[in-house]
Order: C-alpha cells, then structure tokens, then sequence
C-alpha cells in the first residue's frame, strides 16, 4: 500500500510522543509522505524540542492561520489552491485531496483527529471523522484498494470497506465498536470477538455494535463484512485505566 500520514490540528497525547516519534520514524523508513493541515505542524515542533530531532513534514497545506508560529519548516507549503477556499474544503479535506492527487496514495493515516478536551471540539472530530470516507469517495471509482485509519496512541479508527484484522497492543482490555453511517451494513462472519458478529446488521440508529471485546487469550479479531455491505467505522480502543 502506497501510504501517506496526516497530522490534524487537534489533540495530541504529550504524554506518549514516543508514540508518534515512532510513527514518523517508520513512515520515513518506508518512504511514505507526511502531510500537516494547518496547525499540524505543531506535534512537530513538540517532537524536536522533546527529543532533540529534525523531524520535517513534506507538505504544509491549509489556510495558515493556526501555524504562524511553529518553529518547524516544511519542505512544500501549499497556501491557496485555485477554485477552493476556506468555506469549500477544510484543511483536512485538502491534505487527504492533496496525498491521494499529488502521492497516488491508497493509503489514508491520520493523526490529531480526536477534539482537544478543553475547547468541546466534537464537531472538529465527526468532521475529521469523515475525512475518512472522504478520501474514499475520491478513489471508489479508480478500482484501487483502499484503506484508511485515525491513529492515536491508545486507540484506532478504521474504515473498513470488506474485511480488517486487528491485533492486541497489550494484555489489558481491547475493545471493538462498530457505527454505520448508513443502513447498509451487514457482517459476513467475526472471529475472535466475545460477542460473534457473524450475520449481525449494524444498525445506524442503534448503539448495537458497541463496546465488543477480545476475547481473553487471543491475540487478534478478524472481522469481514458481507460482498455487499456499505462500509463501517471499526474502533479499536486499548486503555487501560492501570497504565
């Protein structure tokens, strides 16, 4: 998969940089594109002053309005697209526009999707939400796979379009929830899950899907969706209040 990483301008866990440290270092390994929207850019500037690193993101797009002040440099900033403005596109929507265009990627990983606590962001995660399905709708037609995450150190989101294996991050509770945007969605067959999904229809109106479970000796959940069900938000949450 052709995979590009894109950092969001919402919460971040200062408490656990190693874990986007580590993200970074990977995706450069692999050669993947990293793309901020805006204030995105600020893990960044955290990144280089907590570990001493000249981690630099290759695009900076958006507006510009909440990263005049970082202290990193992009290698490519992106701040007027001709036909788009603020109220056309978010700065989200125009990374995930940009790396799918500009990268060919079929790959969709973001970061900082999740609302900063103290300023009742829910409406920028249900947007950032669908910055998911948004990078689907441009690639649907191109008869390419297509596969797409939110990413954060205790928790991910996936939308799965046929079938998703998740392997446990640690021995504590893994939680598996399922929301459909849409009436169309029916489970082929789980495994894994203390709660088998097999046949099971993800009502959209219906908190039906919630808070499933790992069952306790495995060490993975494989969930695969009928050949004609609509996709599905499959989220992965590993916290453990003893951590």
């Amino acid at each position: 998969m052709n995979a590009a990483l894109i950092f969001l301008n919402g919460h971040y866990n200062l408490d656990r940089l190693d874990f986007y440290r580590q993200e970074i270092e990977n995706a450069v390994k692999d050669g993947f594109p990293l793309l901020c929207a805006d204030g995105g850019i600020r893990i960044f500037d955290e990144l280089n002053s907590h570990f001493s690193v000249d981690f630099k993101p290759d695009v900076l797009i958006g507006d510009l309005d909440s990263s005049a002040n970082s202290q990193t440099d992009a290698r490519k900033v992106i701040e007027k697209w001709i036909g788009k403005t603020d109220k056309d596109m978010t700065d989200g929507q125009l990374a995930v526009r940009y790396a799918i265009e500009n990268y060919h990627s079929n790959r969709i990983i973001i970061y900082g999707g999740l609302p900063r606590h103290d300023e009742y962001e829910t409406d920028h995660f249900l947007g950032n939400l669908k910055l998911l399905r948004f990078g689907y709708t441009l690639t649907k037609n191109d008869n390419i796979d297509y596969i797409a995450e939110m990413r954060d150190p205790l928790q991910t989101i996936h939308y799965m379009l046929s079938e998703v294996r998740i392997e446990r991050k640690n021995s504590g509770i893994q939680r598996v929830s399922l929301i459909a945007d849409n009436s169309g969605v029916t489970v082929e067959n789980s495994q894994n899950l203390r709660w088998d999904l097999t046949t099971f229809h993800v009502h959209p109106d219906l908190s039906n899907a919630l808070r499933n479970e790992f069952i306790e000796e495995a060490e993975w959940v494989q969930i695969k969706l009928s050949e004609d069900s609509a996709p599905v938000y499959v989220i992965h949450n590993w916290y453990d209040p003893s951590m």
